[in-house]
């Protein structure tokens, strides 16, 4: 989660000759000939997000006056929607579902390239960045949802989260359990509860220089960490063209991901990151660090300043049993972000044995293989179209 900035800024730009480096998510869609929109919406605290839609597959047509079940698909942290259409087309869950029947919403949470925007505040000021995934929980799910819900007059969804995408709305429905009549059926890849277990840089970051995360905001301010922008773009061009550092990119996706991929397209990292880093705060990277340290599921911990902000000395539990939409877990054996030990010890448990529909657990799987993985298509998204497909 943390590091998948740091690894972009050294893997994306590897020499490869795939005419997407460099298309945004819209680009990519259409380059693809499938039709694409891209619709904003307001959040109740004034962010505006950019969501990408794919209305309709290549394979089909709007068919007459046919509605289409509407399958929202939500990225990671430092992500963006582009991570469901950088695989090829016959292998992207964006493209699939698409092609499958299915009106394919793809989230792009505050703060990421392409929901920068505030009713009010400048994303240059401090105040703007001032949020975690507890506020992306709380207020985006809720616009961008509800948005598309309203366009295509339907009243429920169904629901794909990687990573980040999913402590979102574990935490959304643990903290607002009627937000569940809106979901028909939660698909969590790569889910996350606590980080307890995390591994890797990210994990020794976390625990013994969480020192460094205090002074960015002591010194640096709740701002935002590691945004896409050129200067990023030139530093991934310097170092991951260049053939004594090139192995140097290979190896660090794998120290914060989990051991070497062996189902990895090396060929098209440079597509697969391009929008990687897609930007965040510092509050939600901190926010992160802080979970790793208590070893719980809980809001944001501001120290001596919580009573004013929860009446306690402790941020409050998320309490996961709450939960009550149908859903469906798929976990890796090798993911040092989403760790089995924390799916098997917390997540699981946690949960109400009567909504876990699916409990995949995959072999040589690491975090990024759920969205980048060449066998992902037929060992996750097949499934999840043929559960789709079965209540359609």
């Amino acid at each position: 989660m943390l590091l998948c900035s740091i690894l972009s800024l050294l893997l994306s730009y590897r020499l490869c000759n795939d005419e997407e480096i460099g298309m945004k998510t819209p680009q990519i869609i259409s380059y693809w000939k499938y039709p694409v929109e891209t619709i904003p919406v307001v959040t109740a605290d004034g962010y505006i997000l950019n969501m990408h839609r794919i209305p309709f597959g290549r394979k089909n047509s709007t068919n007459g006056f046919r509605k289409r079940p509407v399958v929202f698909l939500q990225h990671g942290l430092e992500s963006s929607s582009s991570n469901f259409v950088t695989m090829l087309p016959h292998k992207a869950l964006g493209f699939l579902l698409a092609d499958a029947g299915f009106d394919v919403w793809m989230g792009n949470s505050r703060g990421n390239l392409y929901s920068t925007g505030h009713t009010v505040l400048n994303v240059n000021e401090r105040q703007y960045w001032q949020f975690s995934w507890e506020e992306m929980a709380k207020y985006d799910l809720t616009a961008m949802i509800e948005k598309a819900l309203e366009i295509t007059n339907q009243s429920s969804l169904y629901y794909v989260g990687h990573s980040q995408g999913t402590i979102i709305l574990f935490t959304k429905l643990a903290s607002e359990p009627e937000f569940a009549c809106k979901i028909k059926k939660f698909f969590a890849l790569a889910p996350v509860g606590t980080v307890k277990h995390l591994k890797g840089m990210l994990g020794v970051l976390a625990r013994k220089f969480y020192y460094v995360f205090e002074f960015m905001e002591h010194f640096l301010g709740k701002k935002r960490f590691l945004p896409n922008t050129k200067l990023t773009t030139e530093i991934k061009k310097i170092v991951c063209t260049n053939s004594v550092t090139e192995r140097i990119c290979d190896n660090l996706l794998f120290l914060i991901a989990g051991p070497e991929s062996n189902q990895l397209n090396i060929t098209r990292l440079p597509v697969y990151l391009t929008d990687i880093p897609s930007g965040t705060s510092t509050k939600n990277i901190q926010h992160w660090a802080q979970m790793a340290r208590s070893q719980r599921l809980q809001s944001f911990d501001y120290g001596e300043k919580n009573f004013q902000h929860y009446g306690q000395k402790t941020p409050p539990v998320y309490n996961l049993s709450n939960v009550n939409v149908d859903t469906y877990l798929y976990y890796g054996d090798k993911d040092w972000l989403a760790d089995e030990a924390d799916v098997e010890e917390f997540l699981i448990p946690s949960l109400n044995p009567k909504i876990v529909k699916s409990i995949k657990h995959l072999i040589d799987y690491d975090h990024f293989d759920f969205i980048w993985g060449e066998r992902s298509p037929k060992e996750i998204y097949e499934s999840i179209i043929n559960i789709l497909l079965a209540e359609s």
